[in-house]
């Protein structure tokens, strides 16, 4: 009779096992990784590289010798299959190469499809409502965190984006793009503030052009620390099922993640930056920035700005440029010549740098060069930084940046731009 009850119970329970449980779980210790993917763009462009990105999640779970737990919501191109609304797609491993209480699938079998008919889901309608609405991400979060109670969270985004720039605007993403509609660097900041009780351990962008002072600015008050990359991402990504495993670990190996991204672009014969900043440290950047600009604020109109690293190709050729680079050809300007001399003079927002940017690795040289923008790994110092149309001749017809720039972007006034004297 024992026997039998147990049965019926293993039978009812695999019946519900694709459905999110509606009870509330247990907190589990450790942290738990999200992901938030928005495949919903212009032909569907990044679709196919996204699911093969959540594959790649799911090879890296049944490879973990530790139980935990990772959330997906994915944004499906409209009419697409095997997920035809918005889905939150729980997954749970018990580090004995079980997924949701089965076995891992391989070979022929570990699909796109098979992996979405194991996950526990929750479908949202929408309706007419996009995935970057903040209201919409706020809802999705707080379902995260009610399915998965945790110690703690990191968060990976992935889908276009264009850094700190206004959505909608010189054919601008921020970050997101949903059938063309995006969120503001500033609206992501608060949504992740508003979402969540405690600070985010990581944000992962798995996105173009994340990987900038303004930022990593706006994000200081919602995560540890910002990963990124400065310029354009390939459409591939992150290699998940290399790096998803430091991203679990207690102290996460930072420079191991920039490593693998990097050395996953090298094999596929790509381009790529990736660098790490420390969001507690961007006041102390930001001041150690601002310091320097006034001190040398005489100089800034004799900057040659062709001589400064720069990371923005196309349309966003000029977006961003090397921060510790500026401060080299600055201070050139400013009459510091010798190499020994200029290294000291620069030392303050070396200092600065060194405490913000706590991993950074990329491909240097003509070998890897992306549309005209080659990669000095001698000037590389991580991330970049917008120079405004006062300074910089290449961005004099950017009206709607500087505007954007000036108005709403807090690196702005935080690196003291607004108080030079432009006379």
């Amino acid at each position: 009779m024992k026997k039998w009850l147990y049965t019926l119970l293993v039978v009812v329970l695999a019946a519900c096992s694709n459905e999110i449980p509606e009870q509330q779980p247990a907190k589990r210790s450790g942290r738990t990784v999200l992901a938030y993917l928005i495949s919903n763009n212009k032909a569907g462009s990044l679709d196919t590289y996204l699911r093969d990105n959540v594959i790649d999640m799911y090879i890296a779970l049944g490879n973990m010798k530790e139980s935990c737990t990772l959330l997906v919501f994915y944004r499906p191109y409209t009419g697409d299959t095997p997920l035809s609304n918005p889905t939150l797609m729980s997954f749970y491993t018990d580090g004995r190469g079980n997924v949701n209480s089965q076995p891992v699938l391989s070979g022929d079998n570990l699909t796109f499809e098979a992996v979405c008919q194991i996950a526990q889901k929750k479908e949202y309608t929408m309706n007419s409502q996009i995935a970057t609405d903040p209201v919409v991400m706020k809802e999705v979060f707080t379902d995260m965190q009610i399915v998965a109670p945790s110690d703690s969270y990191g968060l990976i985004l992935g889908s276009h984006a264009s850094g700190w720039m206004k959505g909608n605007s010189v054919q601008s993403k921020a970050f997101g793009d949903d059938d063309g509609y995006n969120i503001d660097i500033p609206d992501l900041a608060d949504v992740l503030k508003n979402s969540f009780s405690e600070k985010l351990d990581f944000v992962l962008f798995d996105a173009c052009m994340m990987g900038t002072a303004e930022v990593g600015y706006e994000l200081r008050e919602t995560t540890s620390y910002c990963i990124a990359s400065v310029m354009e991402t390939p459409v591939y990504g992150f290699p998940y099922d290399q790096i998803l495993p430091y991203l679990y670990s207690e102290n996460v190996d930072y420079s191991a993640v920039c490593h693998e991204f990097v050395s996953f672009n090298k094999t596929n014969n790509l381009w790529g930056t990736c660098a790490v900043m420390d969001c507690s440290q961007m006041e102390n950047l930001a001041s150690a920035v601002k310091a320097k600009l006034s001190e040398w604020q005489d100089a800034l109109s004799s900057v040659s700005m062709q001589n400064v690293q720069q990371y923005g190709v196309g349309s966003y050729r000029y977006f961003s440029y090397d921060v510790l680079d500026f401060f080299r050809e600055l201070g050139r300007k400013s009459g510091v010549v010798k190499t020994t001399d200029l290294n000291e003079a620069i030392a303050s927002v070396q200092s600065a740098l060194n405490q913000a940017v706590i991993a950074k690795d990329c491909l240097s040289g003509v070998d890897y060069d992306f549309d005209g923008v080659v990669i000095d790994g001698t000037r590389f110092c991580g991330i970049g930084m917008y120079i405004l149309e006062e300074y910089n001749p290449y961005v004099a017809n950017k009206t709607a940046w500087n505007d954007y720039y000036k108005q709403s972007i807090s690196w702005y006034h935080a690196a003291g731009w607004d108080d030079l004297n432009l006379n």
